[in-house]
């Protein structure tokens, strides 16, 4: 299981919020969706089993939140 966290996204908006909840969702894989409009954040947990981390920001793109438009995120393993 891995986690996605984009601490600041400038160009995270209400429709973009939507859309990243839309595509997400439909995808396999992905276990958790959490967006933070006021802090303009986000943090997805998916198994890279099912999902890799290019598909995660090729459907993220596809939402209208590229990586390029992220200012600081991470990606972390977590534990079992």
């Amino acid at each position: 299981m891995l986690e996605f966290e984009a601490l600041h996204i400038p160009a995270l908006t209400e429709e973009v919020a939507v859309k990243l909840e839309q595509f997400l969702s439909r995808s396999p894989g992905i276990v958790q969706i959490q967006i933070d409009l006021e802090r303009r954040a986000l943090q997805i947990r998916f198994d890279e089993a099912r999902v890799d981390f290019l598909q995660l920001t090729k459907i993220m793109a596809e939402a209208g939140c590229p990586l390029r438009q992220i200012d600081a995120a991470l990606l972390k393993k977590l534990s079992s």
